[in-house]
């Protein structure tokens, strides 16, 4: 069993132990990359607490009136965003490949209200030939009350199978 956390400051990332650089990577450049202006790095502004392991990201996001729809509770637009970029990381810690999107589906569950902390568990549950395959789940961090719940089928351009058949 290995397990990595790491934390964010300011946009930096601190982190002990396990070889995760190509997650660690994609979510410093395309999530907490100060300089970024990317879709990513401004809807998912707050991510943090990213704890990896082989298969796994589990990390925290805060409901800020940013993120909120017309009710005051998250907006589904950043759920489904929340599914391809955590599932992506996780995706990221047992292929070198990311992967390009196939589809995405959310589940909203209950509504999440401004102020609130959301733990975003993301697993992968197949990487094949050339797709990948991960489910993640949107729990409210206090009480554990499921928001979401989230499926990611990504294709893999870059595995070997499939440069064979290009």
């Amino acid at each position: 069993h290995h397990s990595r956390r790491a934390t964010t400051r300011r946009g930096a990332m601190a982190f002990s132990g396990g070889s995760f650089q190509a997650a660690e990577a994609f979510v410093k450049s395309f999530v907490l990359d100060g300089d970024s202006v990317t879709f990513d790095r401004t809807a998912l502004e707050g991510l943090r607490d990213f704890n990896l392991e082989p298969g796994r990201c589990v990390c925290v996001f805060p409901v800020t009136p940013r993120v909120q729809n017309r009710y005051g509770t998250l907006h589904g637009g950043c759920v489904a965003t929340l599914v391809d970029v955590v599932s992506t990381v996780a995706l990221l810690t047992v292929s070198p490949d990311p992967g390009v999107s196939v589809n995405i589906g959310c589940n909203y569950v209950t509504p999440c209200p401004c102020g609130t902390d959301v733990e975003v568990d993301a697993r992968v549950t197949k990487v094949g030939r050339t797709l990948a395959f991960m489910d993640v789940t949107l729990r409210t961090a206090v009480g554990g009350k499921t928001v979401a719940t989230g499926t990611h089928c990504k294709f893999l351009p870059n595995s070997q199978q499939t440069r064979s058949k290009l």
